[in-house]
């Protein structure tokens, strides 16, 4: 219920910010204050606690997002506060991230390494990822030690392989194929 509830309202304000021709600005904005609750989720707490009026929530949001966010996603906060949805604004931001992905022609990357990839890598990664898309690439390493050697890539629905660990798996794998 929540996934279909925070699409709805990522689409909400998707379309109207792409009517109002602001929809990557309003993708900046959103990531930041969702990143602003990850980072402070006791800020999080006070809006979704229920003991604490509407009105105080609405003043506090406002203390906190007038004049820095555009006035479309203030209102779009303030109403998520109102309607007791502001709980689900990690969803919405990937909702909307998702909607406007897909018709700016992006497409998200996750690159999953043992150690960090440096910039050389990064962009030739992206490169061929974008070779193989046709879109545009937003490229995240994730560090996992575990994966021991060579790289795990999620690219929308699909994952490629190709890690030590990954392999040592097939192999024994194999090999418990062949002793049996």
């Amino acid at each position: 219920m929540a996934t279909v509830v925070s699409e709805r309202y990522a689409l909400s304000l998707y379309e109207v910010a792409k009517a109002e021709n602001i929809a990557p600005e309003m993708y900046e904005a959103l990531q930041t204050v969702s990143d602003l609750f990850e980072t402070y989720p006791d800020y999080l707490k006070v809006l979704t606690t229920p003991s604490i009026g509407l009105p105080d929530k609405q003043k506090t949001v406002r203390a906190v997002f007038e004049g820095r966010v555009h006035p479309y996603l203030l209102n779009f906060l303030l109403l998520l506060t109102e309607k007791r949805r502001i709980g689900l604004i990690h969803e919405m931001a990937e909702a909307y991230r998702d909607l406007y992905y897909l018709e700016a022609g992006i497409c998200a990357v996750t690159a999953v390494t043992a150690i960090p990839l440096d910039e050389a890598q990064m962009e030739k990664l992206k490169n061929k990822m974008a070779g193989v898309t046709g879109k545009q690439i937003v490229l995240k390493n994730q560090v996992d030690p575990s994966v021991l050697g060579g790289v795990l890539v999620r690219v929308e629905n699909k994952q490629i392989d190709d890690t030590i660990k990954n392999r040592l798996n097939e192999l024994t794998a194999r090999l418990g194929q062949i002793i049996a």
